[in-house]
């Protein structure tokens, strides 16, 4: 038999594949040449292989075909193990032979710690806990579970006998909650005749164990890649070790630890050893008893690297002289310390990026380099989900799709969070933000045109509570906006729409607004049908993202018995949360040649380059998260595995990874716009380096990311793709003036002209229009809208002239605005003195009761050339006794002073004065006018004439005549054809944001001004 046989009665049972090998690959090899798998395609057959997970078995099933040559063959029982952090449970299939009663399903499980948690906050509290917080605590209890199961020495009875010492009062209520998983879960499988689910795992490797004693199979049994973390899976390594043909690969073992640096690895949970050692000591073994994977040759620079590594990981007390332990390390090689260290370096490069953006950039960057090597592979490995995701959308702008492999929270699908949105939906039909995220959904919106509906009347506040009050809301718009964009039709479409929606919200029965209550089994159920409805066949139920929603009801139906009845809201905020904690893959097709991979798909894979990134303090290692009920300190007493165990397992992936021949390290000076540590990893391994090459380090670790950030700053300065010659940084964004200038503009818009000329070519000319909020506030102008149209209505015939119609009006026109009624009652007293003293006010006028209202005007006349055409609309124009005009304007803010107006900042009464005293106005005969008033309809109203206060710059006549010249030659200024359209070029004199400083990049050009307008950012 062959020194480097796998199997036989002399042949090694545990071996080891070094750290920085493509672990698959090389696994994959040696069984096929042990089984000569290229001619016996059947010869694996009756094997069985365990590995951690199902990427991995996934990954070992192609590697397994291409080391036969790419023939078929026929595949061994390849099995995920799960480790501790997969999320996987370890193999149950056999669980019947444990003789147990069957498991409780993962949501019963919650359901019945839900129950238990809100029946304590019930009892000692007196308190009602909410689903979804119930659920939150039933998980970390069930966290706690899952852990003592993991810990084969946990004895929860000693909580009872902790001292609680100088603990805070809520850690020793904690010691009385904690009562639920002590005593009252144990008491709940018993009375139910329930196995519970994480016990059941070790009797179903128990149970699995003795099956083999008696029966052993007849292939083989491997167990490759799994670290030994969970106490299942170190019986079943036990076991194999018991079998003719059984084999335990292990990965990136250090066989060269003597007796001191094991136990030193030993007490220090975080080192990537820790878990190893462990596994062999409970197995028995010797790390020198392990033999390495036959077929593998390490070089010199892969010992130095591995070497490196493992010192720069080891336990701070082995670290005390890192230059005498270099010279050890070398002298081990034959080398010169310099040359051993520069070996252990070769094809490693770490770069500190200015922020997470610039680290992606660079990550992007590599990965595109990539395909430029004909045949070669990379691939991105982080923990940073929000990373993983930048890096993939930063490659799409080169037409490159790399999804990343990591399951995503079932809520960030597309099936995911239509069941989300539509459990929201069904809590208040009439939500517009909700509605719009529906009809907008990609499942959707090809069903149901929205258009229209979400463009027209679903913006600004909202005025309506159900779909029945939408549809009339609609059709009732064009008498609230008679000069709205939108035509008849239009309502009409939109109307249809609506009522189509309430429908199909009335077959499903999903309406919940109606009810006190739901039941989270039968609101699944109607979410279910409600998403059906309104989708696209198949849609949601097509794909992996369609099998997790559908997982997802049935969690909630299974849950719906637990929890008992709650609100709509309660209900939508539930089903958010389950969707959180529900993974699943995406189902996209991967890229040939690049992949984003998270460390837990990392495990067992590798490629031509691993560019490693997130490499920051609490990213990657992440710290441990907190006991939400239990002390830290009393974990050791009770016998749990300590938190830092986890650390060790992430320092193991770490150092795997790092030991590749061709690997980038990246991390980020700067994260969420907060300084940032990096990675004691990379940190350790720098200061290590720096112990042979001092100050030269920086410079050799630079590899061969030398030109990297010039790279990013270049493409995160300028974009991607050349930029024109004549690019160069304005102070203030500026357009030309185009062929065709806009030939009208009221009056109120010639004083945007001068305040914001950008607006208005934007809104003229490219003929952009804001759209409002979705279920934004009552702004202003429409509150003034309002009362202008209450006021208006107050005059017409066969309405009485008292305070009572005047507040009724007032109060019909707001609600139908959206004003809620709260504000109306709150302001209530406000609002009566201000028809007290309106009705003063208008019996005060001496005008014989000629006037008209809202009438509107116009003059055309020629600037530069061009004619032009200025237009109003008056609130109240009046003729007095002598036939002059008085034109009133309402205002429901501050009006302008004399001098704004002087400064031409405010000539919108002025200029009316031009129209009115050309005869502009409709059924207005051209008088002077004798007066311009403005009237306050607001908390403390009042009624003020320009030009008669002792204090004002100019007469009436004079600001008329200045008004007349001023916006002719304003408009003939920006005629010309070298005019420029600034974006607020006189800042203190703009009221608020007209909507385009957003598209004029305002932030962005005034960043470095001090003194900045304070725009968008």
């Amino acid at each position: 038999m062959a020194a480097d046989a796998l199997f036989g009665p002399d042949a090694p049972r545990i071996r080891t594949i070094a750290p920085g090998t493509a672990f698959v690959k090389e696994l994959a090899r040696a069984l096929a040449a042990e089984t000569s798998l290229a001619t016996k395609p059947d010869a694996l057959a009756d094997a069985i292989i365990y590995v951690p997970n199902r990427r991995s078995a996934r990954a070992l099933s192609l590697a397994l075909y291409d080391a036969a040559g790419e023939q078929t063959i026929l595949p061994p029982d390849i099995r995920a193990l799960g480790d501790l952090d997969s999320g996987e449970p370890p193999p149950i299939a056999e669980q019947a032979l444990s003789g147990a009663a069957p498991p409780l399903s993962g949501a019963k499980q919650l359901g019945v710690l839900a129950t238990l948690v809100r029946h304590y906050y019930q009892n000692a509290m007196g308190t009602e806990l909410p689903p979804a917080s119930a659920l939150s605590a039933a998980r970390e209890l069930g966290r706690l579970l899952e852990q003592a199961a993991m810990s084969e020495n946990a004895d929860w009875s000693k909580l009872e006998t902790l001292s609680l010492g100088d603990m805070a009062a809520h850690w020793s209520r904690s010691a009385d909650f904690l009562k639920i998983v002590t005593e009252l879960w144990p008491e709940w499988l018993a009375e139910h005749r329930a196995s519970d689910p994480y016990k059941e795992r070790l009797r179903a490797a128990r149970a699995l164990a003795d099956h083999w004693r008696d029966a052993p199979p007849a292939g083989p049994v491997i167990i490759a890649g799994s670290t030994g973390a969970t106490p299942p899976g170190r019986i079943l390594m036990r076991a194999v070790l018991d079998l003719p043909q059984g084999l335990i690969v292990l990965p990136g073992l250090d066989t060269l630890l003597n007796d001191k640096q094991w136990e030193s690895v030993i007490k220090a949970p975080g080192h990537p050893q820790n878990t190893l050692i462990r596994t062999l000591r409970a197995l028995g073994r010797a790390p020198e008893s392990v033999a390495p994977w036959p077929g593998i040759s390490e070089d010199g620079p892969a010992r130095a690297r591995v070497r490196l590594i493992h010192e720069a990981l080891a336990p701070a007390e082995e670290t005390a002289d890192w230059r005498a332990t270099l010279e050890e390390l070398a002298a081990a090689s034959n080398q010169p310390i310099e040359e051993f260290v520069r070996d252990g370096l070769t094809g490693l490069s770490i770069a500190n990026t200015p922020n997470e953006a610039a680290e992606a950039e660079a990550a992007a960057l590599l990965m595109r380099e990539t395909l430029e090597r004909e045949g070669q592979t990379a691939a991105l490995v982080t923990p940073d989900a929000g990373l993983a995701r930048r890096v993939s959308a930063l490659l799409g702008r080169w037409g490159i799709h790399v999804p990343p492999s990591a399951p995503v929270p079932l809520g960030r699908t597309q099936a995911g969070s239509l069941i989300g949105l539509c459990a929201r939906w069904a809590a208040d039909p009439g939500e517009p933000a909700v509605l719009a995220a529906v009809l907008k959904h990609p499942f959707v919106r090809k069903k149901m045109d929205s258009g229209l509906l979400d463009l027209y009347f679903l913006r600004g506040p909202r005025r309506w509570k159900s779909l029945d009050d939408l549809a009339h809301s609609i059709d009732i718009r064009h008498k609230l906006e008679p000069h709205s964009p939108f035509k008849r039709e239009d309502q009409d479409e939109a109307i249809l729409l609506v009522q189509r929606l309430s429908e199909i919200m009335e077959e499903s029965g999903a309406d919940f607004s109606i009810l006190d209550g739901v039941t989270a089994d039968a609101a699944a159920k109607r979410v279910a049908d409600l998403a059906g409805a309104i989708s696209e066949t198949p849609m949601p139920w097509a794909g992996e993202d369609g099998a997790g929603a559908s997982n997802l009801l049935q969690r909630l139906a299974e849950l719906g018995p637990f929890l008992g009845e709650m609100s709509p809201e309660a209900f939508a905020d539930l089903v958010d949360a389950e969707s959180s904690n529900l993974p699943v893959q995406t189902g996209e097709p991967e890229h040939p040649r690049l992949s984003i991979w998270g460390p837990l798909e990392a495990r067992l894979q590798s490629a031509d380059r691993l560019i490693l990134a997130g490499l920051n303090e609490d990213v990657w290692p992440e710290k441990p998260p907190a006991d939400a009920f239990l002390p830290r300190r009393f974990r050791a007493p009770l016998g749990l595995n300590d938190p830092e165990e986890r650390m060790g397992l992430s320092a193991h992936d770490f150092a795997q990874l790092a030991a590749a021949p061709h690997v980038v390290m990246l991390s980020a000076a700067r994260r969420d716009d907060s300084p940032s540590v990096e990675s004691r990893w990379v940190w350790r391994l720098r200061t290590l380096a720096e112990g042979a090459f001092g100050d030269r380090t920086a410079e050799l670790l630079k590899g061969e990311t030398g030109a990297l950030l010039d790279w990013v700053s270049a493409l995160q300065t300028r974009g991607v793709g050349t930029l024109p010659a004549d690019f160069s940084a304005e102070p203030t964004p500026r357009k030309r003036t185009p062929a065709e200038w806009p030939t009208r503009l009221s009056v109120t818009r010639v004083d945007r002209l001068q305040r914001d000329p950008y607006s208005i070519w934007a809104e003229s000319v490219l003929g952009l229009r804001q759209v409002d909020v979705l279920g934004a506030p009552l702004a202003s102008n429409l509150r003034g809208t309002a009362i202008h149209a209450a006021l208006d209505a107050f005059e017409k015939e066969g309405v009485a002239k008292d305070a009572g119609s005047l507040l009724e009006l007032i109060r019909v026109e707001l609600a139908r605005t959206g004003e809620p009624e709260s504000s109306w009652a709150g302001r209530l007293a406000i609002w009566q003195d201000v028809a007290d003293w309106y009705l003063e006010w208008r019996a005060s006028r001496d005008i014989g009761g000629k006037f008209v209202r809202e009438v509107r005007g116009e003059i055309s006349v020629e600037i530069a050339g061009h004619p032009f055409e200025l237009s109003a609309t008056a609130d109240r124009i009046e003729r007095t006794a002598t036939g002059e005009l008085v034109i009133v304007d309402f205002k429901t803010g501050q009006p302008p002073t004399d001098k704004a107006i002087d400064a031409g900042y405010d000539q919108q009464m002025p200029l009316q004065a031009i129209i009115a005293s050309k005869g502009g106005f409709k059924n207005v005969r051209a008088a002077p006018v004798a007066a311009l008033e403005y009237v306050a309809i607001r908390g403390r109203p009042e009624a003020r004439r320009i030009a008669e206060s002792k204090n004002s710059p100019k007469t009436l006549e004079e600001l008329i005549a200045a008004a007349a010249d001023g916006y002719v030659r304003l408009v003939a200024a920006y005629r010309d054809p070298e005019a420029v359209f600034a974006s607020a070029p006189r800042v203190q004199f703009v009221k608020y944001d007209y909507g385009y400083n957003l598209l004029a990049r305002r932030a962005e050009w005034n960043r470095d001004t001090a003194g900045g307008d304070g725009g968008d950012e």
